[in-house]
């Protein structure tokens, strides 16, 4: 089996790994890792067509609450063709008109749709929605202008709603089956239609896209254009399940978008709003949710990420040479001086006119251009189903002839002065975008491994099938040359018919009002509660205060206390330190006394030693007879020999305990 692993490595890690040598590389660097990008992702597309199975793959079973694990669902393949091809054509056209930071965050948004795609649970898939929905606003807010700060910030809004909603739908279900493996939903079903109706552009939830492509750089516009409403379409068609709701808004959405769209003068707010229009069959068709329908659905993705992105370069060029892309003022007369300085937008841009044309003829599903396929087996999907059919096939009509009217007016007739040429680049993206509309409606059985319930192509050229198509192109251009003339003057319609006035200003108006209401009464509360507390901490202080005079008090007593007990403290040290004055005094006289005392005792040794070597000696000179009469006079009165005869040794003892007695009695007194 053929691993997702190099899905995941190059067309989710990779881009986010050249994000900081984009940012911050030096400008030759910064092409050779887009042109890599490019590469890269082309040869993705390519690879996702020829694999049979792409598997799955788990990089981190432990994860705290799901394992972070990708695996391609029977719907990714065609998605994730659709957003590698005309990724690496938009950043090709951007190559030399983007900023680097529009680049950086333009390969953020393509890996975090690539990782929608993939991912095998909710959790990966909300990580990759919240970051999918931060990179687009961000492409919007880094034009730095007023309008699109502005226009960013609404986006956001919108989508941050959304994703939180998505997330509410999640715990519920998370809540039912005790799991976040991607399955259709078991409890919170209309959270996950909301949310996903947010970044699907449902009605009345649609305002975002009108306000925020055309806000952004031309270049980014492209991106934005591939990538944000397609991921609430493969949302839909992934997670939830059929659902006639959905499809009777999908229907809603390709007509309303295609009327908007005719009131436009802007170009880039008319191809916005028939982005809402065109996802409107792709709604309708996996709302409906046969396989007819899906494929249909599915297929009409990628041929619109494709004509829509071809359609978005060749007006982002008229408006890069241009400086403008209003209606208005490509068709407006001025001096016969300005005039002659003007040139036609067909004339001074051939490739870019071809390149619109192709675009037109391929979203009005006009044959052998890729929109006709998909709309073909969309038209069979909702063939006899109900007023779906009809509001689909007037939305057909109506996209004929909102694009005569872009073609006419913005490059037929359209005329300006060339301030700049587009780069190269751009030109080559151009060109190849246009070679794939072309190629996959001359040639559609290229995608067929990939069409998920493998619905067939190859009988979509039949004779009832181009006179259908033909027949609403050409109801459009009569509806165009009917109303040419309104269409050039433009229709300002009244602030009342308005999505805003009717829906988001009563409503915004009625949450401020409770918002100020619950304010005022929490205001209120948050006021009493601060009278209150401001009573009990004067209570407090009080009380405190109190306690404090009385901790006073008793330190001033107990510090006439201490002064009082430090004074007789000092009295009691001097008395002691005279006492130790006169005990000195005493042990040095007492130490004199005794010196004296020692050195008679020395002196009576010497003289007592030198007594007994005298009588030694005499000892010695006694006779033998003196002794033995000395003998015997001891052993018969042994009471005089005590007496007489005591040693030397005896006497000192004595004389010393006679000392002693002295000394006692002398210092005892």
């Amino acid at each position: 089996m053929i691993r997702i692993e190099i899905f995941v490595m190059a067309g989710i890690a990779l881009p986010i790994l050249l994000v900081p040598g984009v940012l911050f590389g030096p400008r030759w660097l910064r092409y050779i890792l887009m042109l890599g990008a490019v590469g890269v992702l082309i040869f993705l597309a390519y690879y996702d067509l020829t694999v049979r199975d792409l598997g799955s793959i788990v990089l981190f079973s432990d994860a705290v609450l799901a394992p972070i694990s990708f695996s391609a669902h029977t719907y990714s393949r065609i998605a994730v063709f659709g957003f590698t091809l005309v990724g690496s054509l938009a950043l090709l056209y951007g190559l030399q008109l983007s900023r680097p930071s529009e680049q950086a965050v333009a390969l953020v948004a393509l890996s975090s749709a690539i990782g929608i795609v993939f991912s095998n649970n909710f959790i990966v898939l909300f990580i990759f929605w919240e970051m999918l929905t931060l990179s687009t606003a961000g492409l919007i807010l880094l034009r730095r202008a007023p309008e699109a700060i502005m226009a960013g910030l609404y986006f956001l809004s919108f989508h941050l709603a959304g994703g939180l909603i998505v997330l509410l739908g999640i715990l519920l279900h998370y809540q039912e089956i005790g799991s976040f493996i991607l399955t259709e939903p078991r409890a919170g079903l209309t959270f996950f239609i909301i949310g996903f109706g947010f970044k699907a552009a449902f009605l009345p939830l649609h305002l975002w896209v009108a306000r925020g492509y055309p806000s952004a750089n031309f270049p980014s516009s492209v991106i934005l254009a591939g990538l944000t409403t397609k991921i609430g379409v493969y949302a839909i068609a992934r997670i939830l399940p059929p659902n006639e709701v959905i499809m009777l808004m999908g229907a809603s959405m390709a007509l309303m978008g295609v009327t908007m769209a005719m009131l436009q003068h802007n170009m880039r707010r008319l191809l916005s709003y028939h982005i809402i229009s065109q996802v409107g069959y792709m709604v309708a068709g996996v709302g409906l949710a046969t396989q007819l329908a899906v494929d249909g659905a599915l297929l009409h993705v990628v041929n619109h990420m494709l004509y829509k992105a071809l359609l978005f370069m060749s007006v982002g060029a008229v408006f890069y040479a241009t400086k403008t892309e209003d209606l208005h003022d490509l068709t407006h007369e001025d001096s016969e001086e300005e005039e002659e300085q003007k040139k036609y937008i067909w004339k001074a841009m051939p490739v870019v006119t071809i390149g619109a044309i192709v675009g037109a003829l391929a979203i009005s599903g006009f044959p052998l251009f890729n929109g006709y396929v998909s709309k073909y087996l969309l038209k069979y999907a909702v063939y006899d189903i109900g007023p779906a059919e009809t509001m689909l096939m007037l939305a057909s009509i109506g996209t004929a002839a909102s694009f005569c009217k872009l073609i006419g007016f913005g490059f037929i007739k359209g005329r300006a002065k060339i301030i700049d040429k587009p780069p190269l680049t751009a030109h080559l993206a151009i060109v190849l975008t246009a070679a794939f509309c072309i190629m996959l409606g001359v040639y559609p059985q290229m995608i067929s491994p990939i069409i998920p319930y493998s619905s067939a192509v190859d009988n979509v050229y039949s004779l009832d099938g181009i006179w259908g198509a033909l027949r609403l192109v050409i109801a459009g251009l009569l509806l165009f040359l009917n109303l040419a003339a309104i269409l050039k003057r433009g229709i300002n319609l009244p602030q009342w018919v308005s999505i805003e006035f009717l829906i988001f200003n009563p409503l915004g108006k009625l949450l401020f009002n409770r918002f100020c209401q619950y304010g005022t009464a929490l205001d209120a509360t948050v006021d009493d509660f601060y009278m209150k507390s401001g009573k009990s901490m004067y209570q407090f202080c009080q009380y405190i205060t109190t306690i404090d005079k009385s901790i006073d008090s008793a330190l001033e007593k107990s510090a006439e206390t201490g002064r009082g007990l430090a004074e007789r403290t000092r009295y009691l040290d001097e008395v002691i330190d005279d006492s130790y004055t006169r005990t000195g005094t005493a042990a040095r006289q007492f130490a004199d006394r005794s010196r004296r005392l020692d050195e008679s005792i020395d002196e009576g040794y010497l003289k007592t030693g030198e007594a007994m070597r005298r009588m030694a000696d005499r000892t010695n000179g006694m006779s033998e007879e003196e002794e033995e009469s000395r003998r015997r006079r001891l052993r018969f009165n042994p009471i005089e020999w005590t007496t007489k005869n005591l040693n030397f040794d005896a006497l000192i003892l004595a004389l010393l305990l006679g000392a002693i007695l002295v000394v006692i009695f002398y210092f005892g007194r």
